[in-house]
């Protein structure tokens, strides 16, 4: 089925043409109103220091959709018109999924391209910086994009922090630095350009493409769901036959425990519920809907806590 993407232009712009690439964007809306696939679009003007380019962000239900105004001559005809006010090249980035959102907040996007035999070495190290930048203050999510034909070659990295001054925290920090180097032969290419626009990873947005507030104690219980089995059974089939039964003190392998269930639930598990109980979230569904959501969560939660049960009646060992 085909999925919905954002595509992200940053240009710079010479100052005396604001006016123009303004009116420009104007215009490009009008010529997407009637654009098959095209669903919406946002432009956000430079703000100095933090963001030194135009950032305009258009959204379409597929690639497919995206592509075809990438490559048309109504987009090279609109860009032609003020050619004379670009300065540098643009960057055209790819996101999937209804992740863009225009609430304050502050992100970098991250371009560089790997060679096919070094993606999964790629991967791996994306995981160990997104681990890291999770305990820094203010980290709202961190995205890779493969590269899609037609569309761009490169490989794609969104990072948001809720505030600049976060960001920049983690951008020069050490660990940072560390993990860089760690990476160095991913950096040849590498470049990063920041705007003051928010990118979400993990809730699907409404239709006038803003994210919902999330019912904490909805999201609680969602958590609960996929934690309480998921720290049950590492301890079942891992803590208790690998790690403490070789001596190794339950504060360690608590530990051990913590670090390997939060990664599986940021990563994957936690993501995965939300979409799966996205219609149950936005506060704004009727009382049967909310009622019908709250049942089925105390079902799945006694169906798990029958299956934790019998598992604790089976030897470990």
């Amino acid at each position: 089925m085909a999925s919905p993407v954002s595509v992200i232009y940053q240009r710079r712009v010479d100052d005396a043409s604001f006016g123009e690439y303004s009116a420009l964007q104007a215009k490009t809306a009008v010529v997407l109103a009637d654009w098959p696939g095209f669903l919406g679009q946002d432009v956000v003007p430079p703000s100095p220091p933090v963001q030194d380019d135009w950032v305009v962000v258009q959204r379409f239900d597929s690639v497919e959709a995206a592509r075809s105004w990438l490559d048309s001559d109504a987009r090279s005809s609109l860009l032609a018109q003020v050619e004379h006010a670009f300065i540098g090249s643009e960057d055209v980035h790819l996101l999937t999924g209804d992740q863009t959102r225009t609430e304050p907040a502050s992100s970098v996007l991250i371009s560089c391209r790997v060679a096919h035999e070094d993606e999964s070495d790629f991967m791996d190290w994306q995981r160990r910086i997104s681990a890291a930048e999770a305990r820094f203050t203010g980290f709202r999510g961190h995205k890779v994009e493969r590269p899609v034909p037609g569309v761009s070659d490169e490989w794609t990295v969104a990072l948001s922090f809720d505030t600049e001054e976060n960001l920049d925290e983690w951008m020069k920090s050490t660990e940072r630095a560390d993990l860089l180097e760690e990476g160095a032969r991913f950096n040849q290419d590498l470049r990063i350009r920041k705007a003051s626009y928010g990118f979400d990873f993990w809730i699907r947005g409404r239709g006038d493409n803003q994210i919902p507030d999330v019912p904490i104690s909805r999201a609680n219980l969602l958590v609960l769901l996929v934690l309480y089995p998921l720290v049950v059974g590492f301890n079942h089939f891992i803590s208790a036959p690998l790690i403490e039964a070789h001596g190794i003190p339950i504060a360690v392998a608590v530990f051990i425990g913590n670090v390997a269930t939060t990664q599986i639930l940021g990563w994957w598990a936690v993501p995965a519920i939300f979409k799966a109980f996205g219609w149950w979230i936005d506060p704004d569904i009727s009382l049967r809907r909310r009622n019908l959501g709250y049942a089925a969560i105390v079902g799945l939660l006694a169906i798990s806590i029958g299956i934790c049960t019998l598992l604790y009646k089976i030897p470990t060992t």
